[in-house]
Order: C-alpha cells, then structure tokens, then sequence
C-alpha cells in the first residue's frame, strides 16, 4: 500500500514539474514577436520624421546652427540605430548558410575599420593563422559579430590603445579573439553583459553584445569573455569547422 502510495506521488510530482526548456522557447518567441511588432510599427513614423526633417534642414540651412537642432537629428540617429538593432537581434538567429574563408572576412573587415580605429587613435594588431579551413557560416551574420566586437573594444578605449584580433585554429573549432587594453568590465556589470536591453553605456543600445551572443550560438558555437578593470577585456568566439549533420 505505501508502495502504490508513493509511487502515485512521484508520478504526480513528475507531472507538475514545469518543462523550463520548452517555457524559455516559447519567452524566446514571443519575445521575437514583440520585437518585430514594435519594431515595425515605430520604423515607418521615424522614417517619416527624418524626411522631414532632412526636407525642413534643406530649405532652412541656418537651423545647423541652433544648438537644439543638433541634439534632434542626434536622437534621431539614436532612433534610427535603435530600429536596426531590433531587426539585427530578432533575425540574429536565422542564417543563409554557406562556406565561408573567415580568414579572408576578418582581413578584409580589419583593413576597412582601420580608419575608424585611427580616428580614435586605436591601433589593431591582426594574427591570421595560415591555411585555416573554410567553415559552414553566414557571411553576413560573421561581419556583424566581427564588427560589433571591434566597436565595443573601440569604445572600452578610453585614449589611446590597442585591440588585437586573431584567428586561429583548437582541436575542431576556430577560435576567434578580440582583446583590448581599455578600461576593462566592472564587476558588478559582468553577470548580465549578454542580457539584451541592459546597457551601462550613456549611448548604448544593450543589443550589440547579445547580438554576437545569439550569432554564436545559431552557428553552434559560444562566446566568453575574461575582462579586468581598469586592464583589458578579450572575447573568445568558438566556431565549429564542421556543422552537426
């Protein structure tokens, strides 16, 4: 009897316990939802307002010089990065695989950013391990987990500094790395610095990092960091050579 009895509670027990997988997937789709929701019901007025602004700037050049109108087209600016940062997130998971030479991506993305880094005075040391095999990737998704790397070095610089950025090759995977001698991450902001939406920065959107994050993992990889105060943080991209059947 007290053999049924317990078996009866275990089986109840096993019932009631909530499936956290399957309720992270459905928060993960609803949220995708949301965001594309929101996203095309806000993108169209803005449009909307930057032509007209743009038309209103055209026909009264002397509003450049207004201390008020800067501030308007930089919160536009703002908005406009905000939408695309939406879009990028919510499709940061859908990819158009093909194969791809990261090695010959990452060269030819360093070379283009160089004039943004040198205006900023960073300099980028770029290592390319030779004969690198290509990978099953998307081009496009790869350029933006490069670039937004590159910028969120760029701007843990406070003066100047140096990033450096490799390509290299561990066991069955690439090994991508961006490491900056900046102001590095405080300790406090480290737990939730791949949580979209949460941003220590004054013009951050909280998207960039969780950007990579998600394009990481859509590829089957991971990304980690190591980051000291006041010394340094590196990022660490870990991409398969070859995707799981």
């Amino acid at each position: 009897m007290n053999t049924q009895i317990n078996q009866s509670n275990q089986h109840i027990t096993a019932k009631e316990e909530p499936d956290y997988r399957q309720l992270y997937e459905e928060l993960q789709v609803q949220q995708q939802f949301t965001l594309s929701h929101v996203s095309h019901e806000i993108r169209n007025p803005v449009t909307l307002i930057n032509s007209f602004l743009q038309l209103l700037e055209s026909h009264h050049p002397e509003l450049k010089e207004d201390k008020y109108w800067g501030k308007i087209m930089e919160n536009m600016d703002f908005l406009k990065t905000l939408l695309n940062e939406f879009s990028s997130f919510n499709n940061s998971g859908k990819l158009n695989i093909q194969e791809l030479d990261l090695s010959e991506l990452l060269e030819n993305l360093a070379v283009s950013s160089l004039p943004t880094l040198e205006s900023y005075n960073v300099s980028l040391v770029l290592n390319i391990e030779p004969n690198l095999p290509v990978i099953q990737a998307d081009k496009t998704k790869m350029s933006q987990l490069i670039l937004n790397l590159l910028r969120n070095s760029s701007e843990a610089i406070k003066t100047e500094g140096i990033i450096h950025c490799s390509l290299t090759s561990q066991e069955n995977y690439l090994v991508l790395s961006v490491k900056d001698n900046g102001s590095g991450i405080p300790v406090l902001y480290q737990e939730d610095l791949f949580e979209p939406f949460i941003t220590h920065k004054q013009e951050g959107t909280g998207l960039g990092l969780p950007i990579c994050k998600r394009i990481a993992e859509a590829h089957n990889g991971s990304i980690s960091f190591q980051s000291v105060p006041e010394k340094g943080t590196e990022f660490t991209v870990l991409l398969p050579i070859r995707q799981p059947l």
